[in-house]
């Protein structure tokens, strides 16, 4: 049988598409396509429910294992564990779902465990870090109105944050008073196989937490995606993504205070940027590293040099780059500049660098 997502909306939905493949991936499935369909999503494949149910165990008790292992009791929270795990403190800034929803799926690794069934009720509300259109935290800059929270099944609650845990990269930047969540979610536009999907998990990083103080312009989720994508070894997503048609949903969960926004709010053209950033490091991979460390303590070069990749915009990018060398000439190498001109083919634009 063949699996449908549910309908909530495009970004959840997308969660739980990967979720069903993560699962059926661990209950040994080796053959499956991943059909987008508006917001919606099939899943082609020759696998039963029980089938499902062993691959979403699996997944959560490598998910429980790794809270538990960070995990520290948390005074603050009334004793309850809390971790840096992405479905604890990771990757919400509400702190009721840090111990409440490794609970909840715990709850649900339980039921599964003892065969008991799911309830198809819907009555578990989705975290903002799922779903940052509904409820009252979406701002009307935006031009639309948040929603009414939504409510969710065990099963697609479960599906849900098995798929963001290993398929959407965040970055996480705050301090005792703020954090900034980007949460980056890339998305297929057309029908993508499981050795395609699984690609995409190159895209988490090995470090997602920084210290808002030091880090200030990665409060912005451009810049902080040029400096993930940097530092995150991505060929076999860069293979994926080039070659199929992907965007790259982005949007930011912000808490200052007891203040909780969900803003910026975009689609990305991903394959330009990775395709870009694979030929820059190729040229010299420690400098191209020490270029956008240096590049990202200035946050307008920044969003001038990303923002000219993006719109592949020589002049742009050759401003950021004369900033750059007048703050720090050291980074800014002729074989890396080489590198920039091939792929803008702007060749004599770079040659004085």
């Amino acid at each position: 049988m063949g699996f449908k997502t549910p309908s909530y909306g495009e970004i959840l939905d997308t969660y739980i598409a990967y979720g069903f493949v993560e699962s059926l991936l661990r209950a040994g499935i080796e053959e499956l396509i991943l059909i987008p369909q508006g917001e919606e999503y099939t899943i082609e494949v020759n696998a039963s429910k029980d089938t499902l149910l062993t691959g979403i165990a699996d997944a959560l008790r490598e998910m429980l294992s790794l809270h538990y292992a960070l995990g520290r009791y948390s005074p603050k929270e009334g004793g309850k564990v809390v971790s840096d795990a992405d479905f604890s403190a990771g990757a919400n800034i509400n702190n009721v779902y840090w111990n409440g929803v490794p609970s909840k799926l715990k709850e649900i690794l339980d039921k599964i465990e003892s065969r008991k069934r799911l309830s198809t009720r819907q009555n578990i509300t989705a975290p903002l870090t799922l779903i940052p259109t509904a409820g009252k935290f979406l701002p009307k800059t935006y031009g639309v109105k948040g929603g009414n929270p939504i409510k969710m099944r065990e099963l697609d609650y479960a599906l849900a944050w098995i798929g963001f845990h290993y398929y959407a990269p965040y970055i996480n930047i705050s301090d005792s008073d703020s954090t900034y969540i980007h949460i980056y979610l890339p998305k297929p536009l057309e029908p993508v196989e499981l050795i395609e999907v699984l690609s995409l998990k190159d895209l988490k990083a090995q470090k997602s937490h920084y210290h808002l103080a030091s880090n200030k312009p990665l409060t912005n989720s451009r810049v902080a995606l040029l400096y993930h994508l940097t530092h995150t070894e991505t060929l076999g997503a860069l293979e994926t993504i080039t070659k199929k048609q992907f965007t790259l949903i982005t949007y930011t969960l912000e808490r200052v205070g007891n203040n909780q926004a969900a803003r910026s709010f975009g689609e990305l053209d991903i394959a330009k940027l990775m395709d870009f950033l694979w030929n820059f490091k190729s040229a010299n991979p420690y400098y191209a590293l020490r270029f956008v460390d240096a590049l990202k303590d200035d946050l307008e070069l920044t969003l001038e040099f990303v923002d000219g990749i993006l719109n592949e915009d020589a002049d742009a990018v050759y401003l950021a780059i004369r900033g750059l060398q007048r703050k720090n000439p050291k980074v800014v190498r002729p074989e890396l500049m080489e590198a920039i001109a091939r792929w803008l083919d702007k060749d004599q634009a770079f040659s004085h660098f």
